[in-house]
């Protein structure tokens, strides 16, 4: 029997690497080795290649080409593919930044309001799939994932940097919220439901359950042995709705607690 083949970008990053080693066995991967701004390169590669599904997962949190990279070269690349691939499916990694903050519940209905230039590149390539959907020969989605960690993320992520924060005793601000944390290896079987199922729109990845930050810095700290300093003035919240996701079979979410532990 043939595996189905799956094309990724930004194959070297954390998430996209979990996802590989805990599928590798339900797809055929080729993995694009190169940055995607240059379209002739991806054009000349991926013209020698076919495959079913593809996850556009590259992109970069900051920086003076963050639009470059996240929004232009994600149109160029949908719309080359649409136009000369073909391919059954196109899940976009975009971001639960697009929405903002709001002390409720975000559902894949609420009203998107980024307030980071990393969230604008994200919803504006949304932006362009919504308005261009029927002209798709694909399905597409769009995963707007929540928070996760990894105990191999580097610095730049909210617990990673935390430790750090916590370890040169300085003092850690803005955590005092609420948002939401989901294990790495639920948010790799979350993509893989949403494939095999060519969920078409966005859908949430997320736990659906929220979590202060300030209780996340205080378990950290037991584990390094050192009392961290916290800001306790009160920031911004960010939480999701997981009801599209539970219906596509993801009931089960590992508590937080669990998560952390691999830091050990």
């Amino acid at each position: 029997m043939f595996k189905k083949t799956l094309c990724i970008t930004g194959h070297k990053g954390v998430l996209a690497k979990n996802f590989i080693k805990k599928f590798n066995k339900s797809f055929k991967f080729y993995y694009y080795p190169q940055r995607i701004e240059n379209l002739n390169d991806f054009k000349n590669w991926a013209s020698k290649k076919k495959f079913n599904y593809f996850i556009h997962n590259a992109a970069i949190f900051k920086g003076k080409n963050i639009i470059k990279v996240n929004k232009t070269s994600s149109i160029n690349l949908i719309k080359y593919l649409n136009k000369y691939k073909k391919t059954d499916y196109f899940l976009f990694i975009s971001t639960a930044h697009v929405y903002g903050f709001s002390k409720k519940k975000f559902n894949e209905n609420s009203k998107r309001k980024p307030k980071s230039r990393y969230g604008l590149s994200k919803k504006q390539v949304e932006d362009f799939i919504i308005k261009n959907k029927s002209r798709f020969n694909f399905k597409i989605g769009m995963a707007r994932i929540f928070n996760f960690t990894h105990h191999l993320q580097k610095e730049g992520h909210f617990v990673p940097d935390v430790i750090k924060k916590i370890k040169k005793r300085k003092k850690i601000e803005n955590i005092n919220c609420y948002r939401d944390f989901i294990d790495i290896d639920d948010v790799c079987s979350a993509i893989y439901k949403i494939l095999k199922n060519n969920y078409n729109g966005p859908i949430n990845i997320c736990s659906g359950k929220k979590i202060n930050l300030v209780s996340i810095a205080k378990y950290m700290s037991k584990m390094v042995n050192k009392t961290p300093i916290i800001d306790k003035k009160r920031a911004l919240d960010l939480f999701g709705d997981n009801s599209k996701l539970k219906a596509l079979g993801l009931n089960k979410f590992r508590p937080v607690n669990k998560i952390l532990n691999k830091f050990n």
